[in-house]
């Protein structure tokens, strides 16, 4: 067997082999997700047990196990007083889309097109009022049926053992990462032969502390965003503002796409709630809604995401567009979603494991150098 055919057998082989591990990852892929969740929640979990481990109270003193507990419940409980708040205020503005006059709402925003037109001199003789608004309302008030409704609720409850089997999975995996300190670490270090020991030891809390200030500032651009869009809609005189800012602080993680569909579930409710409640013109509340979901937008991109990504993979924009666009092509909105810090976790292992490929150092030129710390 001469090289050139032992270079391609060899070359097949290594490409039958990845192909053979995606289909098994692909066949174990929620599994997967559970202990990808369970990884995240202890990164951001840990610094509250480590908080607890060791404190005594008159007759307690806190052992690990106790604190990841502990932290479990105080996170669960969290979760609870979120839902708490924001279900039932969904809950009324679902019952305002449903009381909504769709046909009148259509014929308001002719009348504002219109209107539009006329000021600048436009012919209005081909203008929106050729479309019918009575079939426009109809189709409108089919989607929010009572079949649609209950054909989607009885998709939910379907689901509910699914998503139950889900919570406990996550729960108990996460449990066992915060209680164990290097439970994590001693999985990955049973996987890979025992020279690369010294490099994984390293490069753990490296990437323990990318982790943790990436999903730290991503809570904090969620605040952020929640409160100035929250604020400015209860200014401009909109109710139930806390439900529109959270949905566009939560749904503003998916990059790019996030702050358009925020911004379209701001005026479905903005604007149903002026045709209800307020005294706002049609034409005014969305000219309000589109500016005050463009200031905060503005302060998203020019100062909290620098803060975030710079301090987190140190990346090109250009870089992180592409990554972006990769992902979304491979696993669409959930890819965009863990995009940016898959990513991260690749170009540490890269520059760790792989410093003498060229492209490697070039990619990673920009990154600092972070002292050790314990892991």
């Amino acid at each position: 067997m001469n090289k050139v055919t032992r270079q391609v057998l060899l070359s097949v082989f290594y490409l039958a082999l990845i192909v053979w591990s995606g289909y098994m990852v692909w066949q174990v892929r929620y599994t997967l997700t559970y202990v990808l969740v369970s990884a995240v929640i202890s990164i951001i979990g840990k610094p509250l047990v480590d908080a607890l481990s060791g404190q005594r109270w008159p007759k307690l003193k806190i052992n690990r196990s106790l604190a990841a507990a502990l932290t479990l419940i105080i996170m669960m409980t969290l979760v609870g007083v979120l839902f708490s708040i924001f279900i039932p205020a969904l809950m009324h503005e679902l019952s305002v889309l449903a009381n909504v006059d769709y046909e009148s709402l259509y014929q308001e925003i002719q009348n504002e097109i219109i209107s539009i037109q006329s000021s600048l001199g436009m012919d209005t003789s081909n203008s929106v009022n050729s479309i019918e608004s009575s079939r426009i309302g109809s189709k409108v008030v089919e989607a929010l049926s009572f079949d649609k409704v209950s054909d989607t609720f009885t998709n939910l409850i379907g689901s509910l053992g699914n998503t139950a089997f889900a919570i406990f999975s996550i729960l108990f995996i996460t449990f066992f990462f915060l209680r164990e300190k290097f439970l994590f670490r001693n999985i990955v270090l049973a996987l890979i032969p025992d020279k690369y020991d010294d490099r994984v030891h390293k490069v753990t809390p490296r990437l323990r502390n990318n982790l943790t200030r990436y999903f730290a500032g991503l809570l904090l651009q969620i605040t952020i965003i929640t409160t100035l869009v929250s604020v400015g809609l209860k200014i401009a005189g909109f109710h139930n503002t806390i439900v529109i800012g959270f949905f566009a602080g939560l749904i503003n993680v998916i990059p790019y796409l996030g702050p358009i569909i925020g911004l379209a579930f701001g005026l479905l409710l903005g604007l149903a709630q002026t045709i209800s409640n307020t005294n706002l013109e049609l034409g005014s509340a969305f000219v309000i809604i589109l500016s005050i979901f463009a200031v905060v937008q503005l302060i998203d991109n020019f100062i909290t995401q620098p803060i975030v990504f710079s301090t987190s993979i140190r990346a090109h924009p250009l870089e992180i567009f592409l990554v972006i666009s990769f992902a979304a092509s491979i696993a669409g909105i959930s890819g965009m979603i863990v995009a940016v810090p898959v990513y991260s976790v690749i170009r540490l292992l890269a520059a760790e494991f792989f410093p003498q490929v060229k492209f490697v150092r070039w990619l990673t030129q920009n990154d600092l150098n972070d002292e050790d710390l314990p892991a």
